[in-house]
């Protein structure tokens, strides 16, 4: 086979192997958000956020096995949108080099409403 023809088939199917991995459905994710400190009630900034009504309890989400002695549980929440709170299940992850421990986010009521405060990595 012609050396130049071979090249763009290898480079053709390295790209489909890698775009369709993407496509299984896996629970782990790599994204990491980025390391926020939260100190006391937040005020609520421009797009940030803010809900009248309380969310629900918070659901119990099956942890499926850990898939390697680095990954940590980022436990569920509930999300806004839409006008209504929805359940975004938890998920293993790997922290960022140099941080071992996940802070869930939480809603926490302040003057106007229900704010959302992000999760982060600690430390």
């Amino acid at each position: 086979m012609n050396q130049k023809l071979r090249n763009p088939l290898l480079v053709s199917a390295a790209w489909a192997a890698l775009s369709l991995g993407g496509l299984t459905g896996c629970v782990v994710h790599e994204e990491a958000p980025a390391p926020v400190a939260v100190t006391g009630t937040p005020a609520p900034a421009d797009g940030d956020v803010v809900v009248q009504d309380a969310p629900p309890p918070d659901q119990v989400d099956v942890q499926p096995a850990q898939p390697g002695p680095t990954y940590v549980w980022v436990g569920g929440y509930w999300g806004w949108g839409s006008g209504r709170y929805y359940w975004h299940r938890g998920y293993w992850n790997r922290p960022p080099y140099g941080y071992h421990a996940w802070v869930g986010g939480r809603w926490v009521y302040g003057p106007r409403g229900h704010v959302w405060v992000r999760g982060y990595w600690r430390r």
